[in-house]
This record gives C-alpha cells, sequence and structure tokens, in this order.
C-alpha cells in the first residue's frame, strides 16, 4: 500500500507538470453523472431508495490545535507542497477546511490504506473562495482550486510512458469557472485509466454539494463494472496560472454512498 500511494504522489506531481491535456484528447460523454444539490442531509433520496453511507471524511469538527496534525488523524497527510506553510495554508472556519495558495505551487493531501467496496456515488460539499486566474480546461490553462482523486482496483494500467509507473483507474472531480459540467478529458497520459471531470461551476462563495455518479460514470469511461476504491488524493495546483498563483478553495465534508 505504501508504494501504491508514492505511486500516487509520483504520477500527479509529474502528470499535471506541463501541458498535459491536449484539446484533441477532450472526449464529450452523453450522459451526466454528477448533479449539484442544495442540501446537507447525511442520506440521499434516489429513485425512492435511501442510499448507505460507506465513508465520510468530515471536516466540521475541528477542535482546535495544529491543523496538519488533526488531519493526519483523519488519515490524510500532506504531500510536495503542501508540507510547506507558506506556500499552501490550510485554517478552519465555519466548520469547513479552507486551502489556500499565495504563489505558484501543487501540493496534495492523501488518504492512505482505504478500501471501499460496493460505492455507487459521492457527494462533496465544498466552494470556491478564489480560482486561479484565466484557469480553464477549454482555454489550455488546466490548474484548479481543488480537485478529489478517486482511484479504483488494484490493477495499475499502463501509463504510456516507460519512465511513469503504471496505475489504478482514477477519475479526478473539480469544480471550475468556466469549464462545461460533466465533460471527461483524457491527459497526456493514462489514456486506458485516468479521466478529468468537473462538476460545477459555482459562484465564489458559493458552497454547493456535488453529487457524482462514481459506478456509473466508471461503466461509461471503462466499459466495465466499477471497482472498489483503494485510493483517495485532494489536490491543488496553480503552478501554471496568472494572477502569481493566487487561489482558495474550502471542503466541509466527503460522503461515499452503497
Amino acid at each position: 500500500m505504501k508504494s501504491f500511494i508514492a505511486g500516487i504522489i509520483f504520477i500527479v506531481i509529474f502528470v499535471l507538470s506541463g501541458n498535459v491535456f491536449s484539446e484533441e484528447n477532450k472526449v464529450v460523454e452523453t450522459r451526466g453523472p454528477s448533479e449539484v444539490t442544495k442540501g446537507n442531509n447525511l442520506k440521499k433520496q434516489d429513485n425512492e431508495k435511501v442510499q448507505e453511507l460507506k465513508y465520510v471524511i468530515d471536516f466540521s469538527d475541528y477542535q482546535g490545535g495544529s491543523v496538519r496534525k488533526w488531519l493526519e488523524s483523519k488519515g490524510l497527510y500532506c504531500e510536495g507542497a503542501a508540507k510547506y506553510h507558506p506556500e499552501i495554508e490550510f485554517s478552519i472556519q465555519d466548520g469547513m477546511l479552507f486551502i489556500e495558495t499565495k504563489q505558484p505551487v501543487r501540493g496534495f493531501l492523501v488518504l492512505k490504506d482505504i478500501n471501499l467496496p460496493e460505492v455507487s456515488k459521492v457527494r462533496i460539499e465544498w466552494g470556491i473562495v478564489k480560482y486561479p486566474k484565466d484557469a480553464t480546461f477549454e482555454n489550455g490553462n488546466r490548474n484548479q482550486a481543488l480537485a478529489l482523486y478517486v482511484f479504483f482496483g488494484l490493477e495499475r494500467l499502463p501509463s504510456g510512458h516507460f519512465m511513469i509507473p503504471d496505475l489504478p483507474y482514477f477519475i479526478s472531480l473539480f469544480l471550475s469557472e468556466a469549464d462545461k459540467i460533466n465533460v471527461p478529458y483524457k491527459g497526456r497520459y493514462f489514456h486506458s485509466g485516468g479521466r478529468f471531470v468537473c462538476v460545477g461551476n459555482p459562484e465564489l462563495n458559493e458552497t454547493v454539494i456535488s453529487v457524482f455518479d462514481l459506478a456509473g460514470a466508471f461503466q461509461t469511461y471503462y466499459e466495465k463494472e466499477s471497482l472498489a476504491i483503494s485510493g483517495l488524493c485532494l489536490e491543488v495546483d496553480t503552478t501554471t496560472t496568472k494572477g502569481g498563483g493566487k487561489a482558495e478553495a474550502y471542503i466541509k465534508r466527503i460522503e461515499f454512498l452503497k
């Protein structure tokens, strides 16, 4: 598992640097696996059936002290620039985790040792305080104020480059100021096992709950039944944006539903 997590960190750092989301690799699917809601219930009514919560990451229970140590108590460990306070600042306000960048940086919060079978959907309560300036996949500036990577299974698929380790399937979810919702993008590498999907275009300081059909999207993108979730990672990237690399986002809760 440690080698798997190390591989995730290496890949995200390597693959997200430079121009990796070329326009010719953009793929448009007809179905829409995500939706935005305004409620905040622990369980979601779907087709008259209550969906069971499989796993929750709750950022609203902070009681004081070091934010980074509190995150580690939840199994979330800082990697990349997130290790260094001046570059990426973590704070708690109104029961939400705020992540602010003050210069061009890339950092991660990695959740270690997780195995979640039979997950159908993920629900994320989050928002944006400041988008990276002019950052959209459509115009070629592919930075994000905050993204959630979800990895599936343990089978490693070819990366497409001999120097890059193979990785399991993954779907990366993010909020964008102007990108089209539910358009899965392919990167320069991992064409067989990686997709990047915008799940909302909220206004600044607007808290939204993004509900994304992981199982349905996985089946559509990869033409097979969804696998157990084997890794999670929160990522912020302002390395190529204008405006001095400044951005800020917040997140309150991540729920995985059966």
